[in-house]
């Protein structure tokens, strides 16, 4: 087997995720996971890194939003397949750092900015294009509206988790990261058979880019074989999008406030200890990365780090500052994302 050209056998034994077939949306799970290798196959060959291959699907993402933008047929049709090919990139980066030995947290970091730069400038593009169609500015609020809500949906984790670490920077105790506490990747939770959720779910799940993504699809044929019928349709979406997305996400921020979920979700993530309840020396060394192994009572792969206070007091004032004292025990060393 060779590193640089790799068979797609070889690719498929190496590349995937683990559950690749059960997490995550049903259009990764059964489609752009299993072509992405081909994909794969290619950018090793071409000496492609992960993040070029990450801007590449940024680029087809923008590209998408500026074609149907336009307002015309070929450009709505255009943009489209773009914005899949830039779906369908979004799961070969991913692959190729497997393979290259090179995933790591500013990948990860990456992929998450192009996501959100991809997403705004979809819902834009949708309401700009009929405003360009129309002439009637009033379409690229709504588009702007789209964007907005899609941003407040998607930047909920986001949020919360820089939160969390504020909170773990001003610290000065001592926690134990309880791993997957908070939450593991798990397959997608079936439509709800009664409460709220009945309602909800389907109207949360519509926002999802993988479904916005399809709904588009069938936008793009209609555009096609029944131009008057696509632009009704194009129109109707787009208004109940506007109203639909910023409603959602504001609900989302509403609940998480009101319902205390950031300090539960917190207190089940990090849980305050002290350092010599959880079998750290008084002399241990202090890591930056997340698999750094060290070892204590708790099992070989766990992290800690500590506050500039609590290294004062536990081994003087001349060690430079770095984040809250944290011990993580996740068990054996995980393959890498």
């Amino acid at each position: 087997m060779s590193h640089g050209h790799p068979t797609l056998a070889d690719l498929r034994a190496t590349v995937q995720k683990q559950r690749h077939r059960e997490i995550g949306n049903w259009l990764a799970r059964r489609v752009a996971r299993p072509t992405a290798v081909y994909g794969s196959w290619v950018a090793v060959r071409l000496g492609l890194s992960a993040h070029q291959v990450t801007l590449a699907a940024l680029a087809a993402s923008l590209g998408g939003a500026l074609a149907i933008g336009t307002g015309s047929r070929a450009g709505f049709v255009l943009g489209v397949a773009l914005t899949h090919l830039g779906f369908w990139l979004d799961h070969v980066d991913g692959q190729v750092a497997r393979w290259r030995g090179t995933a790591c947290l500013d990948g990860v970091y990456l992929d998450y900015v192009m996501h959100h730069v991809g997403n705004f400038a979809l819902g834009f593009g949708l309401g700009f294009g009929l405003a360009s169609r129309s002439s009637q500015p009033a379409w690229a609020l709504a588009g702007f509206a789209i964007a907005g809500g899609w941003a407040l949906l998607s930047l909920h984790n986001d949020c919360l988790y820089k939160a969390f670490f504020q909170r773990l920077k001003s610290a000065g105790g001592t926690y134990l990261v309880a791993g997957g506490s908070g939450s593991r990747p798990s397959p997608p939770a079936s439509w709800p058979k009664r409460g709220i959720g009945l309602l909800s779910w389907p109207l949360y799940k519509v926002c999802e880019p993988h479904v916005v993504l399809m709904i588009i699809t069938g936008l793009a044929v209609l555009a096609g074989v029944r131009p008057s019928l696509w632009l009704s349709c194009w129109r109707s979406g787009i208004l109940v999008m506007a109203m639909l997305a910023p409603l959602l996400g504001a609900a989302r921020i509403a609940r998480t406030v009101t319902r205390g979920s950031a300090e539960a979700e917190f207190s089940r993530w990090f849980r305050s200890a002290a350092p010599s309840a959880l079998g750290v020396p008084a002399a241990a060394p202090f890591f930056s990365g997340i698999d750094v192994p060290c070892e204590t009572e708790l099992g070989y792969n766990s992290m800690f780090w500590s506050s500039p206070a609590a290294l004062r007091r536990r081994q003087g004032s001349s060690m430079s500052p770095v984040a809250a004292v944290v011990v993580m025990d996740i068990g054996p060393v995980p393959e890498a994302p």
